[in-house]
């Protein structure tokens, strides 16, 4: 009878440990995010109730997790629609700069993925380029939109964007990440850029980025001092000013970009 005793209560806590550890599996597989884990409902019936409940829990989670993931990410696209439309807006103010932001980042994120940058440096490199010339909107028209050369007063108005955009965005704290983007790119590796004079490594890989990408765009388009440039001619000029003005990393990324058919300038493009 002893013996007896002992082998049911063997099996009736078999019976039982069994799905209470298959549960306590479902419940550590729910804490690492993996919402769509469920436990087996088998055993004494509070046991099956137990995991139906924990079932219904985990199916609710998961249900929450997916509805948050759809808001956050419709929050994202209209966070970028509206940079997208804050650019074109200040493109708009001078009819030769119409779409520059969108190329500039086009180019800048290709630049990017050739350097390797992950997708959320290269969404955050996107979001800068997009937005780098945001001080342009602080800029009188006279000095944005003057045919000719500018003068050494209207030149020292012009670069005072750089600081003027990082400014107008540093207040949203989502875009701190993307300043220096902004406020940089247009320092030099020698120290003769603006607005702080850095030299090499001082200088952000973002902003060393956007530097390239922004010159790139700026001689393939037609603007009042120049005609626009075909692709081989805005490679040579940006070749012969790399260590300078220019890194050297930034530049074989472009080039490999092109050589490998990932950038290309349509008529489109070059004719703005």
């Amino acid at each position: 009878m002893v013996l007896a005793a002992i082998v049911v209560g063997y099996f009736f806590a078999v019976g039982i440990s069994g799905p209470i550890r298959g549960l306590a599996a479902s419940t550590r597989a729910i804490s690492r995010g993996e919402f769509h884990q469920r436990s087996v409902a088998h055993g004494a019936l509070e046991i099956s109730e137990l995991a139906e409940n924990f079932n219904k829990m985990a199916s609710d989670i998961e249900e929450f997790i997916e509805k948050l993931k759809e808001a956050a990410e419709e929050n994202r696209e209209l966070f970028i629609g509206s940079i997208r439309m804050l650019a074109a807006a200040i493109d708009e103010k001078d009819p030769y700069t119409r779409g520059h932001s969108g190329r500039v980042a086009k180019y800048s994120t290709l630049i990017g993925q050739e350097l390797g940058l992950s997708e959320e440096e290269l969404d955050k490199l996107r979001i800068s380029a997009l937005l780098h010339d945001v001080g342009k909107i602080g800029v009188e028209d006279r000095v944005l939109k003057k045919p000719g050369a500018l003068t050494t007063e209207e030149f020292g108005l012009m670069k005072q964007h750089t600081v003027k955009g990082a400014n107008i965005m540093r207040p949203v704290s989502q875009l701190k990440d993307v300043l220096p983007g902004i406020e940089l790119h247009h320092e030099h590796m020698d120290g003769r850029g603006y607005p702080y004079g850095l030299t090499g490594p001082q200088i952000p890989l973002m902003a060393r980025i956007i530097g390239v990408a922004d010159t790139l765009d700026a001689v393939t388009t037609n603007r009042p001092y120049q005609t626009a440039m075909d692709l081989d001619f805005a490679l040579e000029r940006i070749r012969n000013l790399t260590g300078t003005k220019f890194d050297a990393v930034v530049v074989n990324a472009l080039e490999s970009a092109v050589q490998h058919g990932k950038l290309r300038l349509s008529a489109v493009e070059v004719h703005v």
